[in-house]
Order: structure tokens, then C-alpha cells, then sequence
């Protein structure tokens, strides 16, 4: 019945040509031949191609990355270490789900408006001593918040000096 009411339909840049078997991954589904705008057959799963999850034989995305020069991405620094600090320190500061956040967000400490955005954060550090040894230290105020005035790099070994005290649980007595 499928094969009747897709062939010849077009789907996005997809013209389904013929059933092209089935796939068998505890559900069978229905695959066919398509052929993309560009020239190209691929074969894929019908449902794919009517929802819209498939909707080329990859030209589109080719293209796209071609005329805006990136690929999906937004800023192309999420594989550098200081995209990491920036964004470590903004999800333990907004973030309830993060395991630091009762540290940081729980107790009303925040990111700067203008460093929401990396690129002006990212500037920033790089004027500022920024170096692949070191980390961000909220200072002089450590209750403050994380803002150009209130913050410096420094090693980790510095870090670790500056941490808060922990308390420890000890044991009650034992009672006889």
C-alpha cells in the first residue's frame, strides 16, 4: 500500500523512485530509493523523509556550510579551553541541576551580563593574562560576582589555596 502512495511524490529535494527493501531493527521499516534535486539516489526509511528528518542525499547541508563558511556552529570555539571555563562558569551559576551550583548560583552568585556572550569574555582574558595553566579566581571579593573587576587567573595550585574551609563529619561516640 506504501508503495502506491509515495512513488512519484516529492518530500523537500527528495523524489521517491521505489521501494528498496526493508530494515530489520526489532520493527521492519519500509526503506525506498530517492533521488535528490542534485542528481544523487540514496536510499532511507520513508518515515525519515516524511517528517522531515531526511531531506536531501546531504547537498543541502553542503551548501549551507559552503555560503556561510562554518558548520552549524555559532562561535567555533566549543573545543578550546576557555569556551570551557566560560561555560562552566555560567552553568554552575544558573544552572539548579549542576553539582556546583549550591556553591555558586544557590548562593546568588552570577556572570556579568556582558560576558554571556564568550566572544566579549573570550577578549577579555586574552587582555588579561589568560594562559592554558591557568584558571578564573573571583577576586578581591570571593562572595562577588564573576565580573571584569572581580576577577584574575592564577594557577591552580593557587586555587586550591584559596578554597573554603570544609567541614568535617565526625564520628559520634560511641555509646556503650
Amino acid at each position: 500500500m506504501a508503495t502506491k502512495t509515495v512513488a512519484g511524490q516529492k518530500f523537500n529535494n527528495l523524489t521517491a523512485i521505489e521501494p528498496a527493501g526493508h530494515e530489520d531493527y526489532g520493527r521492519r521499516k519500509l526503506l525506498w530509493k530517492f533521488q535528490c534535486d542534485c542528481g544523487k539516489e540514496i536510499i532511507t526509511r520513508v518515515e525519515s523523509v516524511r517528517a522531515g528528518g531526511t531531506k536531501s542525499c546531504g547537498c543541502r547541508k553542503v551548501k549551507a556550510t559552503r555560503e556561510t563558511g562554518k558548520a552549524n556552529r555559532k562561535h567555533g570555539q566549543s573545543d578550546t579551553r576557555i569556551y570551557r571555563i566560560w561555560n562552566a562558569m555560567q552553568t554552575r551559576c544558573s544552572n539548579p541541576k549542576n553539582c556546583n551550583f549550591e556553591y555558586y548560583g544557590g548562593r546568588q552568585i552570577s556572570v556579568c551580563k556582558e560576558w554571556l556572550v564568550l566572544d566579549i569574555f573570550r577578549e577579555w582574558a586574552l587582555a588579561n593574562g589568560y594562559a592554558e595553566n591557568l584558571t578564573i579566581d573571583r577576586y578581591p571579593d570571593k562572595d562577588g560576582n564573576y565580573e571584569p573587576t572581580n576577577c584574575r587567573w592564577i594557577t591552580i595550585e593557587d586555587q586550591q589555596r584559596n578554597r573554603r574551609p570544609r567541614r568535617w563529619w565526625k564520628r559520634p561516640p560511641a555509646t556503650p
